[in-house]
């Protein structure tokens, strides 16, 4: 062979084992899949998020952790759940700007930003970031449908931590986390909306029957007034057990707004029980009898619907109490063919249903029992004649009320 210039051999570069490679894939898939169901099914979104950091750090051998919620109207990421940080570091970071820092600028870019080592880095801008003992960082949007809902950020103390199977794992999980932060937000709305409605028609039965009591109240203690000027005792007796029957009824409306407000509903529990309490406690109050009759064994409700069914009931069972002058009601629930069918039947006086729609202004109580009926697509009927007592019926397709 010819002279050659000497080749020097190249100098290796480590290789991660391919064993060791494939173990930690198979525990990133089967975290994710953990995480998955621990996110989705978690009621708290915060607890639900420091489970997952706790995971994170200890799959990827990460020190610290954070994830941040964009607010819409202030424009900034807010801290809702950390581990391993300090708290002057929760302090300071507690809200962030976006586009500020790195974190910032994930929020504003929608991408993910890593940094191997932060003693290099000249786009940290925040003191709190340079004061901290961190090597590295990745920092990963959470998103949904392509819309930025927050940020996830992973440090370690070490640089050079995090590989690049670690940064495309927490891009996967990221995604996860966007989307049960979009869930929480819609079930968050959907209940605020659903307070407000029910607020709403709290408001109008109280308009409807203490406001309109009292108004009746202030007139007639005027006529009291008047009677007793004109020396009138006889009347002036008669005008007081007017008033004495009004307050009566207006303090047993008050009783059954307590009853709404104090009454507490929660997933899957009976349902029927609750009710068995009011009909008893409403016989104690009123001396109607009131019989709780159930024939649809292991019937389980969300509380959206047990709420309303339980206005629906307490509202009829109200309209016996004011007009009927019964003796007894019967309270009964049965489930045919996938429709929850419940009646309330009085032994009462009665009316002309003709009559009740001849009114130019329905009864508040019973527009507010179709309005509740009608947001389980349901249907509400009356049944009365003069003389022969008064049955109100309603049927709630139990698929339909749950959706």
């Amino acid at each position: 062979m010819g002279k050659g210039r000497i080749v020097k051999p190249l100098k290796s570069t480590p290789r991660t084992d391919p064993a060791e490679i494939l173990h930690r894939r198979n525990a990133q898939f089967s975290t994710l899949s953990q995480l998955s169901a621990v996110i989705s099914q978690t009621g708290r979104l915060d607890k639900a998020l420091g489970g997952t950091l706790d995971q994170l750090l200890e799959l990827t051998g990460a020190d610290i952790g954070s994830v941040h919620i964009l607010e819409s109207k202030t424009h900034q990421l807010k801290l809702i759940s950390s581990r391993g940080i300090s708290q002057g570091f929760v302090y300071a970071e507690n809200c962030i700007p976006v586009g500020d820092c790195l974190c910032g600028r994930v929020a504003q870019s929608g991408e993910l930003i890593s940094s191997p080592d932060l003693s290099a880095e000249i786009r940290l801008t925040r003191s709190a970031c340079r004061d901290e003992p961190f090597g590295s960082v990745v920092s990963i949007p959470l998103k949904s449908r392509d819309r930025v809902l927050g940020i996830m950020t992973i440090y370690a103390k070490r640089p050079h931590a995090f590989k690049t199977m670690d940064q495309e794992f927490l891009v996967l999980v990221g995604r996860q986390i966007g989307v049960a932060i979009e869930n929480a937000q819609l079930y968050a709305g959907a209940r605020e909306l659903a307070v407000m409605e029910e607020r709403n028609l709290i408001a109008r039965e109280i308009h409807d029957g203490i406001a309109q009591n009292l108004a009746y109240l202030n007139l007639e203690t005027k006529k009291l007034e008047d009677l007793l000027k004109k020396n009138a005792p006889s009347q002036a007796l008669s005008e007081l057990g007017q008033i004495r029957q009004v307050i009566n009824d207006t303090y047993e409306d008050v009783r059954e707004l307590l009853v709404d407000f104090r009454t507490k509903f929660k997933e899957d529990k009976d349902f029927l029980a609750v009710l068995s309490d009011y009909a008893k406690d409403f016989s104690q109050r009123t001396g109607i009898q009131a019989h709780l009759h159930n024939s649809s064994d292991g019937l389980v409700l969300t509380s959206r619907v047990q709420v309303q069914l339980f206005r629906i009931i307490q509202e009829a069972l109200s309209n016996v109490r004011k007009h009927a002058s019964a003796r007894q009601v019967k309270i009964s629930l049965s489930v045919t063919r996938g429709v929850l069918e419940v009646s309330v039947q009085d032994d009462g006086r009665g009316f002309d249903p003709q009559t009740l729609q001849k009114q130019k202004q329905p009864r508040m109580g019973l527009e507010i029992m179709r309005e509740r009926i009608a947001g389980l697509k349901g249907k509400l009927d009356l049944e009365s004649r003069l003389g022969d007592g008064m049955t109100v019926r309603v049927a709630v397709p139990l698929d339909a009320a749950e959706e």
